[in-house]
């Protein structure tokens, strides 16, 4: 017996001694501190450099002193070694690697390690077989940040990867390969298990030993089409070089395709918000916008409603929203999407003039030529989404209120409307539905494209904008949407409405049937150019009417340019005209031009202000209504609202 144990002795021995052996990286020494920005300079003038290749730096020394710093606001998965974006990082055997790893992130921790990784990076890689920094907090300031120095002894050859564990960033795209005992950009024999399945070339199964064992070398991941700060890369992607955060909806579609509800936008779309990162996974992010404002309709007619409301006034249109997002499970996500506005308060029951529009009540009289208030919660929606693998993902989404699976991206959400304070003419045809009490959304996507359905309340909301409307499912609808590329997003929809009109008890069942094209084009850091075409009809009670829409904005450094070109199809009934104008169509138009500076652009707020002058044209039978057939109005604007995320 006492032979058992002293052999079993030996062999553990021997064993834990082996496998320390094969432990690829040996953590020498660290120490925490925070460098200033002058001090980040001279660090990187005393690092050593490494022979630049496609991709690669390969350094000769064994003894190498690195700066890793996290990369840009634009491009905040990733790292930056000599300046370069997660090069493959080509070393001797046995080198020794001293690091200054730098968390120049403003809100994110990330970390440094280095070691073996097996298969595909998951949301919460295993840090065994790794050495390397601890999890740094994000920036102390602008010019002071996080670092670790760091001593690591390379114990082993092969290719390995070098990766941030905070969840979901090594996922997202935040790695590098590092070839250790590399010889002209190839490796020793006998250590292809450390190659990254799925991203590296496979080993040739040879005997020649020039093929069989030197392996290419891993490729790291590529950044992305462009980093000109509307595209952040995050947390998934159909490729390591198109990395994206997740949309709070959907864990398989990317954050900068989110928009109103469900409806999708260009990949390519900036996004203005606030975001924080938690440790657990968890991403919040706030968005909205604020007109203080003079506004001022042409025209002679009283549009008034229950004695309230001029053709000019102060107002100021607004809307809040907060997403919440985090992990559930290794391919789930579960989301919580709000949206709020006190329109109530700074409109007044009665809302905004706005020559032509209609739709919903104040007073139990209807509204017309005038834009009535949103309802305090314009929004309260929960979502789950499990994702199958790069294309493949459904989700599921319900809210009270919400948005049904309608029309196409709500106004207020189009980067091609965001500068113009209005509401379109043609809202209550194209994307009326997004405040509806009671919706209940499934839908799967393709990566591409999606198909969505949704059972939801057609009725619209009540003139009470402060309580809650009691749900209920009665209508239906369907839509597809296809981004074909990440400048496009399509999409074509129909909607079965009951009792839509509180006030027209006879209407009982509307068609609704959209179609729309939404472009985006980024032109550099400074520019961007987003257009939107929609059509809508509404078909009830043997009445069919079309609806016009083309908008389009033009960013350039701290400007804007705006304008809106709408023609809609309008009933006497809707217009609010009397009995002598018969059950008829009238074609009006409305034909806006802008223009928005921003003016103060700090601590995340961009401040701008601006102008708008518009043009309406009705026909000359509503000549004694309006008081001719063409009309002119203007306003006067700030604009608040977050400064562009650098990174999505």
């Amino acid at each position: 017996m006492k032979k058992i144990i002293f052999f079993a002795a030996i062999a553990i021995a021997f064993a834990t001694t082996a496998f320390a052996q094969h432990e690829p990286f040996k953590l020498v020494s660290s120490a925490a501190k925070t460098v200033s920005f002058d001090e980040l300079l001279a660090a990187e003038k005393t690092r050593d450099l490494g022979v630049k290749g496609e991709g690669t730096l390969t350094f000769a020394q064994k003894e190498i002193r690195l700066v890793v710093a996290t990369g840009p606001e634009s491009d905040m998965l990733s790292y930056r070694i000599q300046g370069m974006r997660n090069p493959t990082l080509n070393v001797p055997e046995g080198a020794v690697l001293k690091i200054l790893f730098v968390n120049k992130d403003a809100d994110m921790l990330h970390d440094l390690r280095v070691g073996h990784v097996m298969g595909d990076f998951t949301a919460q890689p295993s840090l065994a077989m790794t050495a390397g920094s601890s999890k740094l907090d994000p920036a102390v300031n602008q010019r002071t940040w996080h670092a670790q120095e760091i001593v690591i002894q390379a114990n082993d050859t092969g290719s390995f990867k070098y990766f941030c564990s905070v969840t979901g960033h090594a996922k997202g795209g935040m790695w590098g390969s590092i070839n250790v005992g590399a010889k002209s950009g190839k490796m020793p024999a006998g250590h292809d298990h450390h190659v990254m399945s799925g991203d590296d070339k496979p080993m040739p199964t040879s005997a020649d030993p020039h093929k069989g064992h030197h392996p290419t070398p891993s490729e790291t991941p590529k950044p992305t089409e462009d980093h000109t700060g509307h595209k952040m890369p995050g947390m998934d992607g159909e490729k390591h070089g198109e990395m994206q955060m997740s949309s709070t909806v959907n864990i398989g579609e990317p954050m900068s395709r989110e928009s109103s509800g469900t409806a999708w936008v260009p990949d390519s779309t900036p996004m203005y918000a606030y975001m924080k990162h938690y440790k657990d996974g968890g991403m919040l992010m706030l968005m909205g916008a604020a007109f203080l404002r003079y506004t001022a309709i042409g025209g002679s007619r009283d549009v008034s409603v229950a004695g309230k409301g001029s053709r000019s006034r102060f107002d100021a249109p607004n809307m809040l929203m907060a997403m919440y997002s985090r992990p559930a499970g290794k391919n789930g996500q579960i989301g919580i999407r709000t949206m709020f506005s006190i329109d109530a308060l700074t409109q007044r029951g009665y809302g905004y003039p706005l020559l032509y529009q209609s739709g919903e009540q104040y007073h139990g009289q209807p509204v017309h030529d005038r834009q009535h208030p949103h309802d305090f919660v314009s929004e309260l929606a929960v979502t789950y989404s499990y994702k199958f693998d790069d294309k493949r993902s459904i989700y599921f989404y319900g809210g009270l209120p919400g948005e049904p699976a309608l029309g196409p991206a709500m106004f207020m959400h189009r980067a091609s409307g965001a500068n113009n304070p209005d509401a379109p003419i043609s809202h209550h045809w194209q994307d009326a539905t997004h405040i509806t009490w009671g919706v209940l959304t499934a839908g799967f996507s393709l990566g591409k494209m999606k198909f969505e359905a949704s059972a939801f309340n057609g009725t619209e909301p009540d003139e009470n904008r402060w309580a809650f409307d009691k749900p209920r499912l009665n209508s239906f609808s369907g839509r597809v949407s296809w981004n074909p590329t990440r400048d496009l997003s399509l999409q074509v929809s129909h909607g079965y409405l009951r009792n839509p009109e509180p006030l027209e008890p006879e209407l009982r069942i509307l068609r609704k049937t959209t179609a729309s094209a939404i472009y985006n084009r980024p032109f550099g850091k400074d520019k961007n150019w987003a257009s939107t075409f929609v059509w809508g009809q509404n078909y009830g009670n043997g009445e069919r009417s079309n609806a016009f829409l083309f908008e389009s904005n033009f960013d350039f450094k701290k400007n804007a340019i705006f304008g809106r070109l709408e023609r809609v199809e309008k009933s006497a009934h809707e217009l609010v005209l009397d009995h002598s104008y018969g059950h008829g169509l009238f074609w009006v138009g409305a034909y806006s031009v802008g223009y928005v500076r921003d003016i103060y652009s700090q601590k995340g707020i961009d401040v701008g202000l601006g102008g708008m002058l518009t043009a309406n044209s009705n026909p000359a039978t509503l000549t004694p209504v309006y008081g001719g057939t063409t009309h002119g109005g203007w306003q006067l604007f700030l604009r608040i609202r977050p400064s562009k995320a650098t990174g999505h």
